[in-house]
């Protein structure tokens, strides 16, 4: 812990009807023997997509210098964990690495399945922090969750408020409408761009479309990787924004 309390974090009741839109999309899902077979976290296809998606994380968070072992980090739509304890696999701070999630029985699940995180249940539109308190904030399919544009630039506004100057917003999420899922909208650079103007935003392409690769993962992890070498066939972005002062910034570019 390194001499530092831990947080004193307090769940913030989000607003009841986006908790329910929510809570109904996941009791489908839940529901649903097919997707209870091919979403299981540790089927073959879940642990390879996680896997590649966390090597390129790894190596941007490397290229661009972010080093999360001092960081303060939050992680908007934590769920239960799986990312967070990836980033505790790279030497976090427990004290600095907080995850918030809009439904209260993810946010509880995590911090009981890691019980070094701490997790609130709470509206990322809505985020409970100081100004400039975070050098990191991550995100990982909850944006497209939030179809509704005006609750997107809320959530956006928060973010650079509790982001601290130079500091970084990363996002993975789709970047294709799912047809298999239409409660959901995706996220393009160019919506960052917009949201973030000013900053620099770099994205790269990842992922190859999950339902595919789900049907394929259990035969052949080397057709796996083949798709994802097609670039039109990666469904994700990966992007990330950093809020670098604008004289600064505009040097950046420059090179």
């Amino acid at each position: 812990m390194n001499g530092e309390a831990r947080p004193d974090l307090r769940d913030q009741p989000p607003p009841k009807a986006e908790t329910e839109r929510l809570r109904k999309i996941n009791d489908a899902y839940d529901s649903d023997p097919y997707y209870r077979r091919i979403w299981r976290p540790d089927s073959a296809a879940s642990r390879f997509m996680a896997d590649r998606k966390w090597k390129l994380i790894e190596a941007v968070l490397r290229r661009e210098r972010i080093d999360v072992r001092s960081a303060w980090i939050l992680d908007l739509g934590v769920g239960t964990g799986m990312d967070g304890a990836r980033f505790g696999g790279l030497n976090v701070r427990p004290e600095r690495f907080i995850g918030l999630d809009m439904l209260e029985q993810y946010a509880r699940t995590a911090r009981i399945s890691h019980p070094w995180m701490n997790t609130l249940a709470g509206d990322a539109g809505r985020l409970p922090f100081p100004d400039g308190r975070f050098d990191l904030v991550y995100q990982s399919t909850m944006l497209s969750s939030v179809p509704e544009p005006a609750h997107r630039s809320t959530i956006f506004r928060e973010v650079d408020r509790v982001l601290a100057s130079g500091g970084a917003f990363l996002s993975y999420d789709t970047r294709y409408p799912n047809p298999w899922n239409p409660n959901t909208r995706p996220l393009r650079a160019a919506e960052l761009r917009r949201a973030f103007d000013g900053w620099i935003v770099k994205a790269w392409s990842a992922t190859a479309i999950p339902q595919i690769q789900r049907a394929l993962a259990e035969w052949s992890l080397t057709a796996c990787r083949f798709l994802e070498s097609v670039p039109f066939l990666r469904s994700h972005l990966l992007i990330l924004a950093r809020k670098i002062p604008g004289d600064e910034a505009s040097l950046l570019r420059a090179f």
